[in-house]
């Protein structure tokens, strides 16, 4: 399917969001843990499972708003097609 410029953006910025939010995310993890202070280990797990989870759900709210702009895409070619029909 051929996307737009724009399509295409988002898309780009869902996946490097994912990889880059999950890294970050296990970067700090690490930080917390290495910090040495009282309870780092279960602030540094509640910190990587959140922070997975927001990278996690901002890819799929991006990829979903693709997904939409390509149903709406075919809708109104299907609605093009249609009306190209009824004149002939």
């Amino acid at each position: 399917m051929k996307r737009t410029s724009i399509e295409k953006l988002i898309f780009a910025i869902a996946w490097i969001g994912l990889v880059g939010g999950i890294l970050f995310t296990f970067l700090v993890s690490k930080g917390i843990i290495e910090s040495n202070q009282e309870m780092c280990v279960p602030q540094a797990a509640v910190t990587f499972v959140c922070g997975v989870f927001v990278a996690i759900a901002g890819w799929a709210l991006l990829i979903q708003i693709v997904r939409i702009s390509d149903k709406l895409r075919n809708i109104d070619n299907q609605l093009k097609e249609s009306k190209n029909n009824i004149k002939q």
